[in-house]
């Protein structure tokens, strides 16, 4: 039988109604008075970034976190008017689309206090800042150190408003207790220099995802949750089992094909079958993010069992071993990251396999994989 006009082969699933679970069970961990962040940088984790701000903002976030001032004007041109901080570094060629759209930006530096001063008295704008300080990063922000000069120059910016106080946590999601601690404290104690010239802005944060579950004391007034919104948090925190995956990303069988014994499979022939063999097919690949490092290591679930993947992964198809699965037919519904059943892959258990980490696996899955959204569970905002 031919398929429908509307069916594809392999897609990801969005549940929104999951999403929104998760924005709630994440709000009730925020402390009195501390506001939310949804950070749906890189396309929203890979979910896709215009419906999940969406069900964002109708349920209870404030603020949107992107990386790039483009991720923000994507966002604006899908009619998105909330509060936008883009989190990364700003470009000055960047600064007059970002004024325009009223995206908030990050500065670490004097430089950047007078790059965005030039854009906005240009255009006759007053612009909110948030400034970060680097606590124990490294990456991006102003040393504890410099941050009284930095404040100085930009009370001279006349077209300037500082907004918010932020840094970020480097180990929040390992057991290097100390160096959050310590992160936390230095924070504390900027903020308090702050304060006593009389600097108190609205918002001030520290807490990202797991700071969120595991930190309390770094709420402030504003916290920025990103890996715990999709369900695939690489830590351990009280209540983190009331988080579930959002994505669920599944293909078919293409071609079910029984072999001998000795038939070498895939490029370079990484897998030979020792047994008379049945050897399935799948239409994705590396180019749809499916890590070539699951070459011969990764598994797939079909008809609610783990089934392993043979050979090498090729750019745009893959092999798994239907041997010990006499029942597997071509078309069968093939989980890649989901559940089945009592069964389930996770993006926890690809990265292991992958040696890297859910955030990459999920951002990976390229943009030639459709996403379909699921509403029906979707929860009214509460």
């Amino acid at each position: 039988m031919a398929p429908s006009a509307g069916w594809l082969p392999t897609v990801a699933e969005i549940d929104l109604g999951v999403f929104a679970h998760n924005l709630r069970a994440v709000r009730q961990r925020l402390a009195v008075g501390c506001q939310l962040m949804a950070v749906v940088k890189a396309n929203a984790y890979g979910h896709g970034v215009a419906p999940l701000a969406r069900v964002a903002l109708q349920h209870g976030a404030t603020w949107l976190g992107v990386a790039r001032c483009e991720e923000g004007l994507t966002l604006r041109q899908e009619g998105i008017t909330a509060p936008i901080l883009v989190l990364g570094t700003t470009w000055p060629d960047e600064l007059a689309a970002l004024l325009t759209h009223r995206l908030t930006p990050v500065i670490g530096s004097p430089e950047d206090a007078t790059h965005l001063q030039r854009a906005a008295q240009r255009r006759g704008t007053l612009s909110p800042v948030h400034v970060k300080i680097d606590t124990g990063m490294g990456r991006f922000g102003t040393m504890p150190t410099q941050l009284m000069a930095l404040l100085d120059h930009l009370a001279a910016c006349t077209h300037l408003r500082l907004e918010g106080l932020m840094t970020h946590l480097a180990c929040a999601d390992t057991p290097d207790v100390a160096s959050v601690q310590g992160q936390l404290a230095q924070f504390q104690e900027v903020c308090q220099q702050c304060a006593a010239r009389g600097v108190t802005p609205p918002y001030v944060h520290a807490a990202n995802s797991a700071g969120l579950y595991r930190y309390p004391e770094s709420h402030g007034t504003l916290a920025r949750a990103g890996i715990v919104l999709y369900g695939a948090a690489t830590f351990t925190a009280p209540a983190i089992e009331l988080l579930r995956p959002v994505l669920a990303w599944k293909t078919h069988l293409a071609r079910v094909q029984a072999v001998p014994a000795s038939t070498g499979i895939g490029y370079g022939h990484t897998f030979i079958t020792r047994r008379a063999s049945v050897i399935g097919t799948l239409p994705v690949g590396y180019a749809d993010g499916f890590n070539r490092h699951l070459s011969n290591v990764g598994q797939v679930l079909i008809r609610g069992q783990r089934v392993p993947v043979v050979g090498q992964i090729c750019m745009d198809m893959c092999m798994v071993d239907l041997t010990d699965l006499p029942t597997a037919q071509m078309g069968d519904e093939v989980m890649l990251i989901g559940a089945q059943g009592e069964a389930h892959i996770t993006a926890a258990d690809l990265a292991v396999q992958c040696g890297t980490i859910p955030y990459e696996i999920l951002c990976g899955i390229s943009q030639r994989v459709p996403r379909r959204y699921l509403t029906m569970e979707l929860q009214p905002c509460q």
